[in-house]
């Protein structure tokens, strides 16, 4: 009995031990993968979710396609046959868009507490990016930020207010808009991306960076921001901040700016007076994307009395001038300009409209390019077949 009992004492103080030395060992590993998210270890946990694509397309070559869109199986199944069919390889999904409303269910405490869920589009993201992957194709997620009825109806102490009767202030659009100095808005973004990436998209890209540039801009009234710097200043820091809190997230960075600011490119004063310096978007994202639609530069622009009509002009003009700031620097993002595949007014956008800004950008030395058409009807005539 006595031996029993003393092999029991010594076998459960090697048990001991042994655990004691294990907790000691993996004790800093074990925390360190406490404070991590889900989206740093997202690689390591899979296959839950679709991974991002494995070898991303050299030259970028997308076309939009719209949250209104996501409802429409046969309408997205026919764009992804558009997509396979010619040399595109790209496509651009809503995240959220004007409405302030998510496509699908986004897993964040904010946007559920403002509703910002209660009108998804597609009810599995899983399966269209993974449809979308398995065809090779490209998948970028776009984000509209300040731009955001939701989030400011929502949340009014961080919204742009109307100087005359302190409510939410609106642009020509009816749309409310943030403050872009509010943190609250920055980690919004930020938590976006973070989400994006555990769906396996290859790419946020963030659309409406900026101060707002139509309805009565004298009325705006703003809860933190009090000019008490540039505009670019401020932009340039929350890309900043959004570069940080996205290091270690897999997923790649992009940004849209207005085409005046790609052919101001070399001007560091010149901002619109909406925050939007090509200069401040090159150090922090992967790629850059200036939207130079023809149709939306004003007559007369450059001594061009119809820029819609003149779309290889425009494009070339735009781009080499942006491409002449990127030459000066070692910043790593790429230009992928946004093209007009619309019409707007009187001059009428057909294959050969489409061709010649594509043409333009090559001639520049950029192969990387999205078309825009928000209806997403493009002129498959403009394409090369594959």
């Amino acid at each position: 009995m006595y031996s029993y009992k003393k092999a029991s004492v010594i076998g459960a103080t090697i048990f001991i031990l042994i655990i004691g030395l294990f907790f000691l060992y993996s004790k800093s590993n074990t925390f360190e993968f406490i404070k991590t998210t889900a989206s740093d270890v997202i690689d390591v946990i899979g296959p839950n979710h679709p991974q991002k694509l494995a070898v991303p397309p050299v030259s970028q070559k997308g076309i939009y396609i719209s949250a209104w869109t996501l409802t429409n199986t046969k309408k997205v199944k026919d764009l992804i046959q558009l997509i396979k069919d010619t040399e595109l390889n790209t496509v651009v999904v809503d995240v959220k868009d004007a409405s302030g409303m998510f496509s699908y269910n986004v897993d964040i405490p904010l946007a559920e507490k403002i509703g910002a869920n209660n009108k998804i589009k597609t009810k599995n993201i899983d399966s269209l990016i993974t449809q979308l992957h398995n065809d090779n194709i490209y998948v970028i997620g776009r984000v509209q930020v300040f731009q955001d009825p939701v989030l400011a109806e929502g949340r009014p102490d961080i919204a742009i207010k109307d100087s005359s009767n302190k409510n939410l202030w609106k642009d020509a659009h009816g749309l409310a808009w943030l403050d872009p100095s509010s943190k609250i808005a920055w980690q919004y973004a930020v938590d976006i991306a973070k989400d994006m990436a555990t769906h396996g998209f290859d790419e946020v890209n963030y659309d409406y960076v900026r101060f707002p540039t139509d309805g009565q801009l004298e009325k705006l009234s703003f809860p933190f921001w009090n000019a008490d710097k540039p505009k670019y200043e401020l932009i340039g820091n929350f890309f900043a901040y959004l570069n940080q809190e996205l290091k270690n997230i897999s997923i790649a960075k992009s940004a849209d700016v207005f085409g005046l600011t790609s052919w101001r490119a070399m001007d560091f004063k010149f901002d619109l007076n909406i925050g939007q310096r090509l200069i401040d978007t090159l150090p922090y994202f992967d790629y850059v994307s200036p939207m130079v639609y023809p149709s939306h530069y004003p007559s007369g622009f450059n001594g061009i009395k119809t820029p819609a009509a003149k779309p290889y002009e425009i494009v070339y003009g735009s781009l080499s001038a942006a491409q002449s700031l990127v030459a000066t620097t070692s910043y790593k993002a790429v230009l992928r300009p946004w093209l007009q595949d619309f019409t707007l007014g009187s001059v009428e956008y057909d294959k050969n409209k489409v061709r010649e800004q594509i043409k333009a950008a090559s001639d520049v030395g950029i192969q990387n390019w999205l078309l825009w058409n928000s209806s997403n009807r493009y002129t498959q005539d403009a394409l090369l077949p594959k």
